[in-house]
């Protein structure tokens, strides 16, 4: 009987334990609140229905009348679906596919939207990344370094700036970034791939202060230099921009879970597992993610590519 109940739950009333017991991993109440709204207003015509029963047409009902109205919603509004539906599952209240998964199944129902901005940072689409990176890697400055670096990394460019030697572990491959430097206010571990590696080796000098210094001794580089290379380069897009092309390739052509994608931009991640995840598994997983980045990354090769050695600031 007990279990019968349990399989009659309705996706309302999962949603709303979802929202429930994510609330302490969330930085703040109006996260909270705004997962709460989504999935109590947009997400109504489901709510009432068993969250067993719901179908690949019960997503699309609900995410079609938004999808080119408010696609920024809409896009929102399916990952949480798709979370909710994930831990139900998990729970043993439904079995089967996810019916709000985008990669292998929604994408092959919904237009894919070519988005030029997410927010107010305007955003490179992924599939022009490669012939950027290839333009990139002619400069020779320790700006276009940065910015291949924080790229690379899916990392905002006041982390990438103010990096110093001592986060560096060369051994190991990783950059360590202090809470004290990081949004969530959280350590944040980054692997680097093969070629981030060759980037930062290449920086090496005498192994203290910043790892893209600036012209003036012990200083880094400007906070403005990543931005005056795009406008060289005669690009309208913004370094953080790079994040959400990040995000974009990642969700849409690979498949590392939502967690691992969202780990790797330093968000927080809605999962009581979190802290497992982080001290092994989820990083081990980010480290193949951001290799298989690098190497979409360099898909084309560039007629010139500059010989690796340490740049100096323009």
């Amino acid at each position: 009987e007990r279990a019968k109940d349990d399989q009659a739950q309705t996706f309302g009333a999962c949603a709303d334990a979802y929202v429930e017991a994510m609330r302490p991993s969330w930085r703040n109440e109006k996260h909270a609140a705004q997962w709460k709204m989504t999935l109590t207003k947009y997400a109504a015509p489901i709510r009432e229905r068993p969250v067993n029963e719901l179908t690949t047409q019960d997503i699309l009902d609900v995410l079609q009348p938004l999808w080119t109205r408010t696609p920024e919603t809409a896009e929102r509004l399916r990952g949480r679906m798709e979370n909710v539906l994930d831990a139900a599952k998990a729970k043993g209240l439904r079995t089967g596919e996810n019916p709000a998964r985008w990669r292998g199944h929604l994408n092959q129902l919904l237009p894919k939207r070519q988005r030029l901005a997410r927010g107010h940072h305007a955003a490179l689409a992924y599939d022009l990344i490669p012939d950027f990176m290839a333009n990139l890697r002619t400069r020779s400055a320790v700006a276009a370094r940065a910015l291949e670096f924080a790229i690379l990394t899916a990392s905002r460019s006041g982390e990438v700036l103010g990096a110093t030697w001592n986060e560096i572990d060369l051994d190991k491959k990783v950059w360590v970034i202090p809470a004290t430097r990081m949004k969530a206010g959280r350590e944040h571990r980054v692997p680097l791939s093969a070629r981030a590696m060759e980037i930062v080796e290449a920086q090496f000098d005498d192994g203290k202060g910043y790892v893209f210094a600036g012209p003036k001794p012990g200083k880094p580089l400007s906070s403005m230099a990543m931005a005056m290379l795009l406008r060289r380069m005669k690009s309208d897009i913004t370094v953080h921009g790079f994040r959400s092309s990040f995000r974009d390739w990642a969700s849409e052509t690979t498949g590392f879970s939502h967690e691992v994608c969202e780990m790797a931009l330093a968000h927080t991640i809605a999962n009581k597992a979190e802290a497992a995840y982080r001290r092994g598994d989820l990083f081990d997983k980010r480290r193949k993610l951001m290799e298989a980045w690098a190497g979409y990354c360099a898909a084309q090769k560039a007629d010139k590519v500059v010989q690796l050695r340490r740049a100096t600031a323009e």
